[in-house]
């Protein structure tokens, strides 16, 4: 029976997509590096900053850029920080009620985390799992294996909602059932993710936050 329901973080429950590239960019931007476009930034699929950095300059200045990208993102956060995505609240507060154990697995460094979570009230989570608590990103399975470690749950009792690619490939991996966050996606995304993902592992797309807990009641039953 279900009773730990883990969500990735961007794109799943908050939407910072062009708050983070804008960080990027202007970032790599002022050391002469021109990534200037979404797709550009988005084909790298390196889930957190310091691992982007990391692929930009040397191991000598990963620290000091990432410090920029953060003051970077704190500086463009009122901007462009396009909010938490409608449903989600509602779905937490009522998971929450209905006794589900609730964490976070996200390739978010905790500095950026620390930023957004000054601006929005998602409520207590049960385990906090970022990019610097692993030693390997998604798709790799240790921050799912980390987050059930510390609430004592198994893959058998444990859902992980995301949005990409790479958080289905972590929830195989782990062999924990997976929702794919739709809600997040245009009909083009929502297409070439379902083309991405054949073949990888199961999966239940999910239009609406509101969604989940219908499904988590059928797996529950």
């Amino acid at each position: 029976m279900t009773r730990f329901v883990l969500f990735d973080l961007d794109g799943t429950l908050i939407d910072t997509l062009n708050l983070y590239v804008r960080a990027v960019v202007q970032t790599l931007q002022a050391t002469g590096h021109n990534l200037l476009s979404l797709e550009e930034v988005l084909a790298l699929r390196l889930n957190s900053e310091p691992r982007l950095m990391a692929h930009f300059y040397p191991p000598d200045e990963v620290e000091g850029a990432h410090r920029r990208f953060l003051e970077n993102y704190r500086g463009l956060h009122a901007s462009y920080f396009d909010g938490v995505y409608p449903g989600v609240d509602g779905l937490l507060t009522s998971l929450r009620s209905r006794g589900f154990k609730l964490g976070i697995v996200s390739g978010k460094s905790r500095g950026a985390w620390a930023i957004t979570r000054e601006h929005i009230r998602l409520g207590a989570f049960d385990t906090l799992v970022f990019d610097d608590d692993v030693s390997a990103p998604k798709p790799d399975s240790e921050g799912l294996v980390k987050a059930m470690s510390n609430l004592s749950a198994s893959p058998s009792d444990t859902i992980y909602v995301g949005d990409s690619v790479g958080d289905l490939e972590a929830a195989t991996a782990a062999g924990v059932s997976f929702f794919a966050a739709l809600w997040s996606k245009s009909e083009s995304e929502t297409l070439a993710f379902e083309q991405a993902a054949a073949g990888i592992g199961p999966y239940a797309g999910v239009d609406h936050p509101g969604e989940v807990e219908r499904l988590l009641q059928e797996v529950r039953t």
